[in-house]
């Protein structure tokens, strides 16, 4: 199996020799004492690749929580986020600038580093960074973080939901950009958030408008049931996914 690398700087060169060295330990041995302090070494360095790699390996080790291996970096869970939040606070640079894989590339890597971490406060930093994009693994990552601060607030705040919906509606854009936009808004519950699900419900596009209609079975079936018998029932038998998951709920009451 391939040891991870980076997420977004697989071609980055690191010009300072003890960072490239700390690069290949953490590639070695991620997961023992040598590589928690090539990590460490890289995350408080000034070189924007370097930071960007070790944000990288902080959510990929996360990741592999839910899979039974610990995170070794967990112990520096306030350093990362400082520096993932510091990262966003500034503009994005040049690939040719920051070594990155797309322009942009250390925004991405702040932004998957507070997937699993962001709270109600970073909402400004996420808009910021949709707002300001310039690639899609970006504007994926802020979305996650997203998808997480819709999740959790209650109410979540104004400006993140109106940065998800103008995707949502943005019929020029990928139909995948908006589907993952979709995913983030459908995380929230509050009868608001609702009711812009309901109007996605109704757009053109079937996967669109499955996705918000099992978003609204799922969070509130009591209230949307006939709205969501009307929209199952329009649909053919190759309807896409989750519209399985749609007449799975209605069936179970």
């Amino acid at each position: 199996m391939r040891k991870f690398d980076s997420y977004h700087w697989q071609n980055a060169v690191l010009d300072d020799p003890d960072l490239q060295a700390a690069r290949n330990r953490l590639g070695r041995s991620p997961g023992d004492e040598e590589g928690v302090r090539s990590f460490l070494t890289l995350l408080r360095s000034s070189e924007e690749a370097a930071r960007g790699i070790a944000l990288d390996y902080y959510y990929h080790a996360a990741s592999q929580e839910r899979y039974g291996s610990p995170n070794p970096f967990s112990g520096f869970r306030s350093e990362v986020l400082e520096a993932a939040r510091n990262i966003l606070r500034a503009p994005a640079r040049p690939a040719r600038e920051s070594g990155g894989d797309f322009d942009g590339a250390e925004h991405a890597s702040a932004l998957v580093a507070l997937a699993n971490e962001a709270t109600e406060q970073d909402s400004g930093l996420v808009v910021d960074a949709l707002r300001k994009a310039s690639s899609f693994d970006t504007v994926s990552a802020a979305l996650q973080v997203a998808g997480r601060i819709m999740r959790w607030s209650d109410p979540p705040p104004d400006n993140l939901v109106s940065s998800i919906l103008l995707i949502v509606h943005d019929e020029d854009l990928d139909l995948d950009e908006r589907l993952e936009a979709l995913q983030a808004l459908a995380r929230g519950k509050t009868p608001e958030t609702l009711r812009e699900l309901a109007r996605v419900a109704e757009f053109r596009d079937p996967v669109l408008q499955v996705t918000a209609t099992h978003a609204l079975a799922f969070h509130d079936l009591e209230t949307y049931r006939s709205f969501v018998e009307e929209r199952f029932a329009s649909w053919p038998d190759d309807s896409p996914y989750p519209a399985s998951e749609v007449r799975d709920l209605l069936s179970s009451e």
